[in-house]
C-alpha cells in the first residue's frame, strides 16, 4: 500500500485539531488521555476511509461499510455517552457531503434538461415516430411514479413509530438548549463560509425546471443557429456530471457520518424501518418492471415475456452491476435488436433518447424516498402535495445523468418542493447505492419495451437471432 506523507500530515492535523476541540473545557487545558483517545479515533476513522477502503474495494463497498460503520459507531458512542461526538464531529464530514452535493444540484439540472430537451430534435422533424416515443416516456415515467406513491403509502414503511418521533423531538429540544461544541460551529459557520450554502427550499425549483424544458425544445426547434448554446450546455453536463462523480469519492466517510448520526439520534430502531423501506422500494420497482414486461410487452408488443426477459439477460446483468443506465447502453441496443428482434431504425433513436431522459426506476425511486423521510419526519403529505412529488418526481427525473448515484443529490429537489429538511437524504442514503443498481435494470427495461412496442406499432418488428 502506497501511503503519501502529505494526506497522511493533513490527515493527522485534522485529527488533532477535532480530537483536542471535543475535550476541549471552557476553562483551562483539556485533559490529555481523553484528547489523545479522540484524536486517535479520528486518525483512525480518516485512515480507514482515505487509504484502506479505497485500496481494497470499489466505492459500492466502500459505501456499504460506511453505512455498516455509521450504524456500529452511531449506537457505540451513544452507548458510552458520546452522542455528541458523533453528531457535532463525525457529522462535518456527512453536512460537507450533502452540502457539496446540494452545491451542483441547479447548474446539474439546468445544463442536464437543456441537453436532453435539445438532443431530442424539433419534434415537428421528427414526426409520429418522435411524438410516439416522447408519449410513451411520458406515460411509463407516470406508471412509475403512481406505483411507487401507491405501495409506500400502503406499506408506510416510516410510519408507525410514534415513541421514535417522541424520542427524537426530545433529543432535537435538548440539543438546541445545550451549548455550541467546535463541531456544531463548524457545520453552522464554517462550512457555509467554504461551500456554497444553497437554500434549495428557498428556489422555485419547478419554474426553473419547465423553463429549462422550454428552453431546450426552443433550441431543437431553431436548429443550427442555437448548436453553440447546445454545445456549451453539454459541456457544462459533462463538468458537472464529472464534478458529482468527485464528490462521490466523499460518500464513504459521507454515508458514515450520516447513518451514526441518524442511529445516535433513533436508536436502533431505525434499523427494521430502513429495512422495510428498501423492501417497499424493491415491490415497487418489481411491479412495475411485471407491468411492462407481463402487461405490455405481450398485449402491445407482441412479443412473449419469455423471450424478451432471455434476450434482455445480458443488458439486465450488466446494469444491476454497473448502476449506470449510459454504460450499458451499447449492450442494451444490442440485445434489443439482435435477441429480442426490435427495429434497428427506431432502437437507434429511442435508446439512446431513454437513457438520457427516460428514467422510470429513479423516478419511482424519489417519490418512495420522499414519502418515506415524510412518514419518519412524521410529516404528513396532503394529496396535493403528493401529487407535487408526482410533478416533480417525473420532470426531475428527465435531467438524471445515468450515472451511480447520481439521483442522490437531484432528490434534495423533490424534498424541498414539500418543505422538507434536505438532511433527510441522509436518513436513506446508506442504502442508496444497491437500490441504484435495481432502480438501473427498471430504467434499461423501459427503454427496451419501448423499442418493442413502437416497433410493433411501426410495423418493422423482426425475429430475434438464434443465440
Amino acid at each position: 500500500m502506497n501511503i503519501r506523507i502529505g494526506p497522511l500530515a493533513a490527515w493527522l492535523a485534522l485529527a488533532l485539531f477535532l480530537g483536542v476541540g471535543s475535550v476541549w473545557p471552557e476553562e483551562g487545558a483539556p485533559p490529555f488521555f481523553p484528547a489523545l483517545g479522540h484524536s486517535a479515533l479520528f486518525f483512525g476513522v480518516f485512515f480507514l476511509f482515505f487509504y484502506i477502503l479505497p485500496h481494497y474495494f470499489q466505492l459500492p463497498m466502500q459505501i456499504f461499510w460506511g453505512m455498516l460503520l455509521g450504524l456500529l459507531a452511531g449506537w457505540g458512542l451513544t452507548a458510552m455517552d458520546q452522542m455528541a461526538l458523533v453528531t457535532d464531529y463525525f457529522g462535518i464530514f456527512g453536512t460537507l457531503f450533502i452540502q457539496l452535493l446540494t452545491m451542483v444540484i441547479l447548474p446539474l439540472i439546468i445544463a442536464s434538461i437543456i441537453s436532453g430537451v435539445a438532443n431530442i430534435g424539433d419534434v415537428k422533424r421528427l414526426g409520429g415516430l418522435g411524438a410516439k416515443t416522447l408519449g410513451y416516456y411520458c406515460c411509463t415515467t407516470a406508471v412509475a411514479v403512481f406505483i411507487g406513491l401507491l405501495c409506500v403509502n400502503v406499506i408506510r414503511p416510516g410510519a408507525g413509530q410514534e415513541d421514535l418521533e417522541d424520542r427524537v423531538a426530545a433529543m432535537e429540544e435538548a440539543e438546541e438548549e445545550r451549548e455550541a461544541t467546535l463541531g456544531s460551529q463548524i457545520q453552522d459557520n464554517v462550512l457555509p463560509q467554504i461551500v456554497p450554502h444553497i437554500n434549495i427550499g428557498a428556489i422555485p425549483i419547478i419554474p426553473i425546471i419547465f423553463a429549462s424544458i422550454l428552453l431546450g425544445a426552443v433550441m431543437a426547434a431553431v436548429g443550427k443557429e442555437t448548436e453553440p448554446a447546445l454545445r456549451f450546455f453539454q459541456a457544462i453536463d459533462k463538468a458537472i456530471v464529472q464534478l458529482v462523480l468527485w464528490i462521490m469519492r466523499l460518500a464513504p466517510i459521507g454515508v458514515f457520518a450520516l447513518m451514526g448520526g441518524v442511529v445516535a439520534t433513533m436508536g436502533l430502531e431505525y434499523i427494521p424501518m430502513l429495512g422495510l423501506y428498501v423492501a417497499t422500494v424493491i415491490l415497487a420497482l418489481t411491479l412495475h418492471f411485471a407491468v411492462l414486461v407481463f402487461v405490455v410487452v405481450p398485449t402491445l408488443g407482441g412479443t412473449s415475456p419469455k423471450v424478451f426477459l432471455r434476450g434482455m439477460a445480458p443488458a439486465i446483468q450488466l446494469a444491476f452491476s454497473s448502476s449506470s443506465s449510459s454504460a450499458t447502453l451499447p449492450v442494451t441496443m444490442d440485445c434489443a435488436t439482435r435477441r429480442v428482434g426490435a427495429s434497428k431504425r427506431i432502437s437507434s433513436f429511442m435508446l439512446p433518447l431513454g437513457a438520457t431522459i427516460n428514467m422510470d426506476g429513479t423516478a419511482l425511486y424519489q417519490a418512495v424516498a420522499v414519502l418515506f423521510i415524510a412518514q419518519v419526519y412524521g410529516i404528513g403529505l396532503t394529496l396535493p402535495e403528493q401529487f407535487l412529488v408526482f410533478l416533480t418526481a417525473v420532470m426531475v427525473s428527465i435531467g438524471t445523468a445515468g450515472i451511480p448515484g447520481a439521483s442522490v443529490g437531484l432528490m434534495s429537489i423533490v424534498l424541498a418542493s414539500v418543505g422538507l429538511p434536505i438532511a433527510g437524504v441522509g436518513i436513506v442514503l446508506g442504502v442508496d447505492r444497491f437500490l441504484d443498481m435495481c432502480r438501473t435494470v427498471v430504467n434499461i427495461n423501459g427503454d427496451a419495451t419501448g423499442s418493442v412496442l413502437l416497433s410493433r406499432l411501426e410495423g418493422e418488428m423482426g425475429e430475434p437471432e438464434n443465440y
